[in-house]
């Protein structure tokens, strides 16, 4: 707008300029010459009148070509500043329609010169940065469908060898296969849920009902309900509470979900002999939450990435026998996140890794 702007006021300055310079050029020119026409004829009588008349026609005559010459002098540089402004503007639009409609047919690349002038460099910029969101939104969408249906496919494959050997009598239908077929379908209903859960997060139709909490009570009683499953694997959980509670603003069912996801992360990477920690504590005005394990603990390259969905890191580090449903971390950022909290990990340190997040207080 600015530089229309200026550019009209251009047009101005230019039309301004041209009718002082016409009437400068013609218009003293024609009198002067009348003027000493004047001076050899007489000053009374009909000649005189003649003359008057002759000059105010000559003044008039004047007066309009230079407006005529202004006019037109002023028409030709508004056409040229016209077409340089518009040639200006159209040329990048086109550019923008043009990047657009391939998009939207499907064929990612299109980009657009940031370099332009002004508004039309930032709209530019602008389109770039969308267009590279499309592209990685893309990606992620084109990871997240292989990697799902690899999570499928894993429960699914050992469900079939389970019932063919069964079919074939290379099994018998005792307690242990029975208990192995549960696993598998524990496994397919964790993923199901997780991802409708996942789902209802960033559809933002999860419901988060905060409510004054104690987190070190909580943390015990979750503690409390996987500790034969950490017996099982021969791993110590052991949990360190301030006896007078940590009193947080938090939705204590989806908080509890929270530290579920990372006990059964830090039960995954822990290996036999092991052992997980679990500590509150209340700095300042938040409540920590901190889990530890002596794993194999975290690269600091993978450390954004460990709370994607689905994401793939190096498997061999994990020392559980089962698989997580692979968003149990995504989920668990998600609700910290949605009750005003934050969460990240990094290094224990007696080695491992330490999970850790923080709600805001409450008095």
């Amino acid at each position: 707008m600015v530089r229309v702007f200026a550019a009209n006021l251009a047009v101005v300055a230019v039309a301004a300029v041209a009718a002082l310079l016409a009437g400068l050029a013609f218009a003293p020119f024609l009198l002067e010459r009348h003027l000493e026409s004047m001076m050899h004829a007489t000053t009374h009588g009909p000649g005189f009148e003649r003359m008057a008349a002759d000059l105010e026609a000559a003044y008039r005559l004047a007066l309009a070509q230079s407006i005529g010459w202004a006019v037109a002098v002023a028409t030709v540089a508004a056409a040229g500043v016209a077409w340089a402004v518009t040639a200006r503007l159209v040329a990048p639009l086109r550019a923008l329609q043009d990047a657009s409609a391939t998009i939207a047919a499907g064929r990612r690349g299109a980009r657009l010169d940031p370099h332009a002038p002004g508004e039309i460099g930032q709209l530019a910029a602008t389109f770039n940065r969308m267009a590279r969101a499309l592209d990685e939104a893309a990606d992620v969408r084109k990871r997240l469908i292989t990697d799902l249906a690899h999570e499928l496919r894993t429960p699914l494959s050992n469900l079939r060898g389970y019932v063919e050997a069964l079919e074939d009598g290379v099994l018998e239908f005792d307690e242990d296969s029975r208990a192995a077929l549960g696993r598998q379908v524990d496994r397919l209903e964790r993923l199901v849920a997780d991802l409708a859960t996942l789902h209802d997060l960033e559809a933002g139709v999860a419901t988060i009902d905060l409510a004054r909490t104690d987190l070190a009570d909580l943390v015990r009683t979750g503690a409390a309900a996987v500790r034969t499953r950490f017996g099982e694997r021969e791993v110590t959980l052991t949990v360190t509470a301030p006896d007078e509670g940590a009193w947080a603003s938090a939705d204590p069912v989806r908080t509890g979900q929270v530290l579920e996801n990372l006990l059964d992360n830090a039960l995954r990477f822990t290996p036999s002999e092991g052992g997980v920690e679990v500590e509150v504590s209340a700095p300042n005005d938040v409540v920590r939450v901190e889990v530890r394990d002596t794993g194999p603990g975290v690269p600091e390259h993978e450390r954004d990435a460990v709370f994607r969905r689905l994401y793939r890191g190096d498997r061999s580090r994990a020392a559980g026998t089962g698989a997580g449903s692979g968003v149990g971390l995504t989920i668990a950022k998600a609700l910290v996140e949605r009750q005003g909290g934050t969460i990240g990990v990094d290094d224990a340190p007696s080695g491992g890794a330490r999970f850790w997040f923080e709600l805001p207080s409450a008095p």
